[in-house]
């Protein structure tokens, strides 16, 4: 049984809290210096920082950003720990080998190397409601191999583990598997949100279930659409992964890109009757070029397909608004350029509609959720995943082994 952190007592207490703060980044054009461009995954955080925070803990915040490869000032985390602090109004100050004194509280970003000398003594002069925020954690070779000695490191700095990173909960990282095998591990309360979540849709969804799959890499969600086309009644597909069905049947999808055509027909044998494709689409020469809807049977061998078509809106949109569970996961178009953003946009403002009432409806995946706040509606949806192929693996019905971690808190 994974258990809450908001069930043990945490005051005076070190709390080692693993977020998800690999957030896209952005430099200002006046200052030079790199700020975070969406802040959503820190947002997901707020409740478990602010509950530590009001209960009197000493907070260790570690988490990684992309994939440097070594130290990198390019990929450091205190553009997050500055957002952060802006959002908790806690002023946020670098340091080396030593903590200042301050009265009020603070973010201590400790952008020294913790593996050079012990720096745990850090967090035992730290005053409650502290937080020391160490530099990005895949800075360290030992982060992505869980090597034992670097686990040991970590743990030093804390007396309870808290994982806080959903996103990474199907990896084995120091950080989130080994860390939690160390320390009484608890689950934060976004990261216990996300498994509740997930459980409706696999284990006993209302029905009708609708779900929504686009994006591309059908290769890489093939365990999850199979294990959810169990459950499911009806699959939209769109983006690259309707391509790949269409040329799978035969139509021709021009310079599209396409994924692997034989897991397509495989996936058709199985569930050809639940799959619904596109019956129209928006193509151009380029995406440089003016778009164009056609018919799925009118694509020119020189025309790329890059959005699904006002037909195919309205088609899904009565799939969507039968729904008593609805799962999303992929756009339906290429939405950097916004005249090919208008399908997964006007799909989002139906999806929200259906959600928190007649239907529980639940949104995964970066691109997705881009697509969501674009247009304003995360509100009106029940769960928004921070998981991408975790969401892609608990729904595969795989076991996440940071939750597996959870299962044993090590008291």
């Amino acid at each position: 049984m994974i258990k809450s952190i908001t069930s043990v007592k945490v005051a005076n207490r070190r709390v080692f809290v693993r977020v998800g703060f690999d957030v896209p980044l952005k430099r200002n054009i006046h200052t030079e210096q790199w700020e975070v461009a969406d802040d959503a995954r820190i947002r997901d955080a707020l409740p478990t920082l602010k509950h530590l925070i009001e209960s009197g803990a000493k907070i260790i915040i570690g988490s990684h950003l992309n994939r440097p490869k070594g130290w990198d000032k390019d990929k450091s985390l205190l553009p997050a720990a500055l957002k952060l602090g802006e959002m908790l109004s806690y002023k946020v100050v670098e340091v080396e080998d030593s903590l200042p004194s301050y009265p009020i509280p603070h973010i201590f970003f400790l952008s020294s190397d913790i593996t050079t000398r012990d720096y745990s003594g850090l967090t035992r002069a730290m005053r409650n409601g502290n937080i020391l925020f160490l530099e990005n954690l895949r800075f360290y070779p030992g982060e992505q191999e869980n090597n034992p000695e670097f686990i040991k490191i970590l743990a030093s700095f804390a007396d309870i583990f808290a994982n806080e990173a959903f996103s990474d909960a199907h990896r084995k990282d120091a950080s989130v598997f080994g860390l939690a095998q160390n320390l009484p591990a608890y689950a934060g309360i976004d990261f216990l949100a996300e498994i509740q979540s997930l459980n409706k849709i696999i284990r006993n969804p209302k029905k009708p279930m609708v779900l929504l799959m686009g994006g591309a890499k059908i290769s890489d969600k093939v365990p999850a659409i199979e294990n959810l086309a169990l459950r499911a009644d009806y699959i939209l597909v769109g983006g690259e992964i309707a391509n790949t069905f269409l040329k799978a049947v035969g139509y021709e999808v021009g310079k599209s890109r396409v994924g692997d055509i034989e897991v397509a027909k495989q996936l058709l044998r199985n569930f050809k009757e639940k799959i619904v494709m596109p019956v129209d689409v928006v193509v151009a020469k380029s995406p440089d070029d003016l778009p164009k809807s056609a018919s799925i049977d009118k694509v020119l061998p020189i025309e790329i397909i890059l959005d699904i078509g006002p037909e195919t809106i309205r088609k899904f949109s009565k799939f969507i608004k039968s729904a008593a569970t609805l799962v999303w996961n992929g756009p339906f178009g290429l939405i950097e350029n916004p005249k090919f953003a208008y399908g997964s946009r006007s799909v989002a403002y139906i999806f929200a509609s259906r959600s928190r009432g007649k239907a529980f409806g639940l949104v995964g995946g970066g691109e997705t959720v881009e697509v969501i706040d674009a247009v304003d509606v995360r509100q009106f949806i029940d769960h928004v995943s921070v998981g991408g192929g975790a969401m892609l693996d608990f729904l595969a019905g795989k076991k996440l082994p940071a939750i597996k971690a959870l299962e044993v808190t090590h008291a």
